[in-house]
Parts: C-alpha cells; sequence; structure tokens
C-alpha cells in the first residue's frame, strides 16, 4: 500500500461516484462530463495499480444506480475491468455488447460496438485489462465479430462472386488496416510483401490501407484509445516501393462505414484480382470479399486472426483450443495453411559504443525493447528484473522504447533504480543490438519483429514460453519463469564456449525466419494446394 495515496483516492472516487449517480451513461451525453468521468476514472485506476487500497472503489461501485440498459450494462463491466481489474469483466461486456446488437432495438450502434472490441483487444494486449478465462474470452471476442459483419452485411447490398475463370491471375489485392510511414512494423512488413510479389513473383500489386482503427474515442473507460493514420498518405493513389510504383488506396481513416466497407468491396470485384491477401486483425472489407473472391488472413504475428477469410495463412501449427475459434468464423482446418513469418533485418545507422549509453563497460547488457513498454513493463516485471540483478549483480538492464512510468516502478527497486536506463524510442535498434548481450522479453503478445533483430545480431533473445516472440525465438531460448534468466546470464558471461553457442543459435535461428520470398512463396503454394481440395 503506498502511503498517503488512500485519502487521495476517496477524493478522486467520491467525484467520480458523483459524475455516474444519476446513471451510468449520461456522462456521455455531455461532452464535458464524458471528459471528466473518463478523466477521474484513469487518475483512480493509476492510484489503484500504484497500491492504493481498492475497499472505497469497490463500495462506490457497489452504490451506484444498476444498469438500466444495455449501454450501461457494458459501461459497469468497463469500469470494473479498468478500475478493479477484474478478469471476468471484459468478457462480461462483450456479451452484453453480442445481446444487444442482436436485439430488436440495439443500445448501441455499429461504430461504439466497433469501438468497444478493438479498445478491450488493445487494452488486453496493453496489460491495462486482465482475464480470468482467456479461452473462453476469445471465442466471445470472435462472437462479438461475426456479429459486426452480420451487421455490415444487413446493411449492404448483395453481390455475386467473381467467377474463377475471370480473375487476372496475375493481380493480387495486399490489404491492411494500419499503414504508416517510418518504423512501425507491419506497413514495412507490408512495403517488402508488395515489393517482392511484384519483383520475385511477377504479380502485379494493388496496395490498400482500410485504416480501420479508430481515430477519436466512441466510448468511454477505454483509455481513450486511437489508432494512428498518416495524413500525408491519404489522397496518394500510387506509392514507390524499391523504386517500383505500386497503385495505393487509402480509406478515410477511423470507422469504416457500410457505406464505405461496400463502395470498397465493389471496387475490389471490379479488379478481378487472383487473391486478396488480408495481412492482421478485424478487417471488415477483407471479410465481406468472403464468397465473392478468395480472401487470405495471414496475421502480423502468431495469433489465429480474428477474420472470416475463406483461407488463413498461420506461423504457427494448430492447436486444439484453435478448433471453437475457427468454427465461429465457419472454418476448418483444412482452411488453414501453415507458414513461416518471416523477418528482414534493418541496416545499422551509427556506431556506438557503451559509454554513448551511459552503460558500464563491464555489465552484463539486456535490452528490453517495445513501443509500449509503459504498458508492458509491469509492476511483477520489474520486480523479476530487480531480484534478477541481485542473483546477478552485473546485470544492466537498458529500456528502449516509450516506458514514461519508468521513474514510478523502480522507486521501490533499489537493484533495478541503480542498474537500468530508460533510453526511450531509438530508431537504430540494430545499433543498440550490437553493444547488448542478451535480450529479455516481457510477458506480451507481441514483440516478435525486436526478438527477430537480436537474433539476427546474435543475441540470444529469451522469454517465456507464450505469445509471439516464443515461436519467434524457437525452444532453445524459452524460459520455465523469469527466474531462470539470472544464471544464464551469469554463464553466458562467464563460460565462453556458451556463449558462443548461444549466439550461434541465436543466428541460425534468424536464417531460418528470415527469407520473405520463403514465406510468400509458403503462402501462394499453401493457397494452390488448399484450392486443389476444392
Amino acid at each position: 500500500m503506498v502511503a498517503g495515496s488512500d485519502g487521495e483516492l476517496k477524493g478522486l472516487t467520491m467525484a467520480l461516484g458523483q459524475e455516474l449517480s444519476a446513471g451510468l451513461e449520461e456522462p456521455m451525453f455531455d461532452a464535458d462530463r464524458w471528459m471528466r468521468a473518463q478523466a477521474l476514472a484513469e487518475a483512480v485506476s493509476l492510484k489503484l495499480a500504484n497500491g492504493a487500497d481498492p475497499a472505497a472503489v469497490v463500495a462506490m461501485l457497489d452504490r451506484l444506480p444498476k444498469p438500466r440498459n444495455p449501454r450501461e450494462g457494458v459501461i459497469a463491466h468497463l469500469l470494473r475491468a479498468g478500475l478493479l481489474r477484474d478478469g471476468a469483466a471484459p468478457t462480461a461486456a462483450l456479451q452484453v455488447l453480442i445481446d444487444d446488437l442482436n436485439s430488436a432495438k440495439p443500445r448501441h450502434n455499429l461504430a461504439q460496438a466497433d469501438y468497444i472490441i478493438r479498445g478491450i483487444v488493445y487494452a488486453v494486449w496493453s496489460n491495462r485489462m486482465r482475464l480470468s478465462d482467456p479461452g473462453r474470452h476469445d471465442l466471445v471476442l470472435r462472437q462479438l465479430w461475426h456479429t459486426i459483419l452480420d451487421k455490415y452485411r444487413a446493411q449492404m447490398p448483395p453481390r455475386d462472386s467473381v467467377p474463377v475463370g475471370q480473375r487476372q491471375r496475375d493481380l493480387i489485392v495486399l490489404m491492411t488496416g494500419q499503414f504508416v510511414q517510418g518504423m512501425h512494423q507491419p506497413s514495412i512488413d507490408a512495403r517488402e510483401f508488395a515489393a517482392k510479389l511484384v519483383l520475385r513473383f511477377g504479380r502485379r500489386v494493388v496496395l490498400i490501407n482500410t485504416a480501420d482503427g479508430p481515430v477519436s474515442a466512441h466510448y468511454p473507460y477505454l483509455g481513450g484509445f486511437v489508432s494512428s493514420a498518416d495524413e500525408e498518405l491519404v489522397d496518394k493513389t500510387q506509392l514507390v516501393i524499391d523504386r517500383l510504383p505500386i497503385p495505393f488506396i487509402h480509406l478515410p481513416p477511423g470507422h469504416t462505414d457500410p457505406a464505405t466497407a461496400a463502395a470498397m468491396r465493389d471496387r475490389i470485384l471490379e479488379m478481378r484480382p487472383d487473391l486478396i491477401l488480408s495481412f492482421g486483425t478485424m478487417n471488415p472489407v477483407a471479410d465481406l470479399c468472403r464468397g465473392l473472391l478468395d480472401v487470405v488472413s495471414i496475421p502480423f504475428g502468431t495469433y489465429l486472426p480474428m477474420a472470416e477469410p475463406a483461407f488463413v495463412a498461420l506461423p504457427r501449427a494448430l492447436v486444439a483450443s484453435d478448433g471453437p475459434a475457427l468454427a465461429v468464423a465457419g472454418l476448418t482446418a483444412d482452411r488453414v495453411t501453415n507458414i513461416d513469418y518471416c523477418y528482414t533485418r534493418p541496416a545499422m545507422g551509427r556506431a556506438r559504443g557503451r559509454a554513448d549509453l551511459a552503460v558500464p563497460a563491464d555489465a552484463i547488457l539486456t535490452l528490453v525493447i517495445g513501443i509500449r513498454l509503459t504498458q508492458e513493463v509491469t509492476p511483477a516485471f520489474a520486480a523479476a528484473l530487480d531480484a534478477a540483478i541481485k542473483a546477478e549483480p552485473r546485470l544492466f538492464f537498458l529500456f528502449v522504447g516509450s516506458l514514461d512510468n519508468y521513474d514510478h516502478l523502480v522507486a521501490a527497486l533499489p537493484a533495478l533504480a541503480a542498474r537500468s536506463r530508460a533510453h526511450g524510442f531509438d530508431p537504430d535498434v540494430i545499433g543498440l543490438l550490437e553493444q547488448a548481450d542478451l535480450f529479455l522479453n516481457p510477458p506480451r503478445g507481441g514483440g516478435g519483429a525486436s526478438a527477430a533483430y537480436a537474433l539476427s545480431s546474435g543475441v540470444p533473445a529469451f522469454t517465456l514460453n507464450a505469445g509471439d516472440v516464443a515461436t519467434v525465438v524457437g525452444p532453445d531460448f524459452h524460459l520455465a519463469s523469469l527466474g531462470e534468466f539470472a544464471p544464464l546470464a551469469s554463464r553466458f558471461a562467464d563460460d565462453p564456449e556458451y556463449r558462443e553457442a548461444m549466439r550461434t543459435k541465436a543466428r541460425k535461428r534468424f536464417a531460418a525466419i528470415s527469407s520473405r520470398d520463403v514465406m510468400l512463396r509458403q503462402i501462394l503454394d499453401g493457397v494452390k494446394a488448399l484450392r486443389a481440395k476444392g
């Protein structure tokens, strides 16, 4: 418990309760009240995360008026999910939303439903919300996405499928839900896929950014979640990628409404492509082309995408728990082809030494890399790093990426405070890795690219056996617990043969996951084989 925080928490809690006292949805009808309630909820959540006693918050939530309608039901669950980290609440909110959308007079519109599903996915992914039953939650998420697609279809005119004989066999539509300039890894991947499809496979490519992520908040108590769009790209009709002119379509950023989705679907039908390769997840335009053209869904990671395509190209083997998820999307295992998700090593910038990084020359320098470290470096992970330093005092952790709460995290962890630094964002990750001994992955869903870059530099990338990184690095670098890391670090520093063996394994692993040509060939050949099965 944090001294002095309880009194402040009680005041914030009383103010939030007052805003909600007339009804949970009432602040949504007044922009100023919405912002006040949202800010108060964020402040209360931060106090609780810092160790304040939740009793006053529990009592306040219990005193609030009972939900009068489905929207207030969703809000009630979101408050519990965000404030109390109630693991059952995110799933319960989704279920209330499904029931509402399927009712005669839904309280939620399609934009709100889309915002809620994306906001909850992001909140769970970034550790803002917890789950008590991840398997059930995943199924409910997919049921909600299926319901949302049904709502789209009900508002779109039907179309006939394009006969196979009339499709342009050399044309591929490459579709993604977010495409920006700079160091955004999925966008980098999309650019490389487009260029290689042209240069290596002789295909014509049209690149479409459906830009589905929200650009403004449509619902409270989801952290004001918004996505980013690149305004410089919105009006472009062509991109130059590797000196190749690639036709480009950018939909208006934000929620894709049914009219926009229908117009884009019809435009794609006029192109008559051989395939639509849909990268990512929750892309309504791609899913609404199912049955009209062959749509292949490919995740930016190892997750089973939330999508309803004709085929799935999955960077891992199917497991038993995938069966129910496939069934929700109307798919079976024989519509899935396995691929290896591959990465390209970026160029290195300027050479740097450890003195430039304010790192002791004799340290066992371990990088923790990510664009969302503020959410991913949890207090539990920070405590594990503190314990590792106590076990192996030569360890030094460099956090590469935004870690806004670094000072607070290390305040009660003196070993970590003394042997770590928040480096911030750095576009030259390879230059940093050239100075690193080890890479350690925090518990999270993403992070595959940074781990792959570590391997490419011969830096062993250790992780728990969960998430994208576990698949990327392979079993040689899996930890049964974070407590295993310090002994491995000591051995790495003191045993030259072990050190060279692990560096060699890192480079060999990267060699196995570094050919985009192989990945695209696996997708195209895999789909060809699935088509042949009928």
